[in-house]
């Protein structure tokens, strides 16, 4: 009897999407990577619903489905970890998006495409409905960079200390091998 391939779901940060090098680069490393592609472009719970529809039609196929991401996506990951009672792997995740993306209040850009949009006061409070919890089936795996300048890593530190395996490492918040989380992601 031949078992299907151990499935993964990527969830993208703020200002990326579904041509994220982070993406691709998991993809090449563990192969069966469904990409939960969101637009974060609008209210977080809209954000939130599009997420969960992916994931619900991923998860019935595949209920051993492990979930990985980073920043904004690290947050959506953690809620849909805790919900789905699912293993996970993030990678500098926002903890509180309604305090710690105020520095992006106005112009942004699409890394990718480079399209222009406008992160408003409104979208932002968005996200105070979605409170994180440390209470999960499975201890959480959480890759910190300590020279991360763009969400501080010491945030979530304080908030998951005890209740995740944490790794700090030297990385700033772009991730450039994921090669080194392999074990992590397998876990």
């Amino acid at each position: 009897m031949e078992y299907p391939a151990q499935a993964f779901a990527y969830i993208h940060g703020f200002n990326s999407d579904k041509n994220s090098r982070s993406y691709r680069d998991i993809k090449a490393l563990l192969g069966n990577v469904h990409d939960f592609y969101y637009n974060y472009r609008q209210e977080a719970q809209f954000a939130y619903i599009e997420i969960e529809e992916k994931l619900s039609a991923v998860y019935e196929k595949n209920p051993d489905l492990k979930l990985i991401g980073s920043s904004l996506g690290g947050f959506f990951t953690l809620l849909f970890a805790q919900k789905y009672a699912l293993p996970c792997t993030v990678f500098n995740p926002v903890t509180y998006p309604h305090k710690q993306l105020a520095p992006f209040i106005g112009t942004n850009y699409n890394f990718y495409t480079h399209e222009e949009w406008d992160f408003t006061q409104n979208l932002l409070l968005s996200y105070k409905e979605f409170p994180l919890s440390t209470a999960m089936k499975f201890v959480p795996n959480i890759v910190l960079g300590s020279n991360d300048t763009v969400i501080s890593p010491h945030v979530a530190l304080s908030f998951w200390k005890g209740k995740a395996n944490i790794l700090l490492t030297a990385n700033e918040h772009s991730i450039n091998n994921y090669h080194a989380y392999k074990s992590l992601f397998l876990k």
